[in-house]
């Protein structure tokens, strides 16, 4: 009886052990197939020379906002995928695909603006920087379509100071230099003194051959501070004064042998 009582308990202890042994290894794989899902924090923002655009945001399959209007912003957490991240632009009254592309974001949030440069144009994405301006200066962008000006130029935006009461020039700052836009693709933003008192200084721009990097020919005013000629480049502010983005097109009008320039802002935000 002994004996048989040992073996039953030899039994019994090996099955528990067995049973034991089978839950920890089930639970280890299960932990090794459970994995926290990780989400990135998405802001938008939408500006279009369109004050009627609207668009559908879709971020990994996930609706961040059916509606942007101008001006607006929309945010939501959504769940990030293992490498780049899937985002679909849609106009919210057709529903036609603007944009479909994928994007890398590194950390937890980002920061995105959708600019509709020109209304008949489908809207481009940028990531919208974050980094601290100093005061009196803002982020400018150059954007332009027109098709009297070649498929590329250079730019540049001059400070020019002269003596209030004389008018005698006194100096001249080139306060950015864009050494190449392409035509219909926005460019890089730079940051420029932004002081919008005309006493102390007024703005002129020029545009430049991309291959020399001097003035494009066959300007109907070119720039020459001596004599206070050229372009004037519109510098005040936005709408509600606190913008620091600036986005501004160049249009010429006449022919590509002979033609006047001109600078309007499209958006600043």
């Amino acid at each position: 009886m002994n004996k048989g009582f040992f073996s039953f308990r030899t039994f019994f202890t090996t099955a528990l052990l067995i049973c034991v042994i089978t839950l920890f290894y089930s639970c280890k794989k299960d932990g090794e197939l459970m994995k926290a899902t990780e989400v990135v924090n998405i802001s938008i923002t939408s500006f279009s020379t369109d004050a009627a655009a609207a668009f559908a945001v879709v971020v990994n399959d996930d609706v961040v906002e059916d509606s942007l209007y101008n001006g607006g912003t929309a945010s939501k957490l959504v769940a990030k995928a293992e490498s780049m991240q899937h985002i679909i632009i849609k106009d919210h009254f057709t529903d036609a695909v603007l944009i479909d592309t994928s994007i890398t974001i590194p950390g937890k949030t980002a920061s995105l603006t959708l600019l509709q440069l020109n209304a008949d144009s489908d809207p481009i994405l940028v990531g919208q920087t974050e980094e601290d301006i100093p005061e009196n200066h803002r982020l400018q962008a150059i954007y332009y379509t027109n098709d009297i000006l070649p498929d590329s130029i250079g730019f540049q935006v001059y400070g020019v100071h002269y003596d209030p009461n004389t008018f005698e020039l006194l100096e001249v700052d080139t306060l950015a230099t864009y050494p190449k836009i392409k035509k219909g693709v926005l460019s890089e933003f730079m940051l420029i003194e932004d002081n919008s008192d005309p006493s102390i200084v007024y703005y002129f721009f020029q545009p430049l051959d991309v291959n020399t990097q001097q003035a494009l020919p066959n300007q109907a005013v070119p720039f020459d501070p001596v004599n206070y000629s050229g372009v004037l480049f519109p510098i005040e502010s936005g709408a509600t004064g606190t913008e620091k983005h600036y986005i501004n097109d160049i249009s010429a009008t006449g022919s590509p042998e002979f033609f006047d320039i001109t600078s309007i802002r499209l958006i600043s935000y």
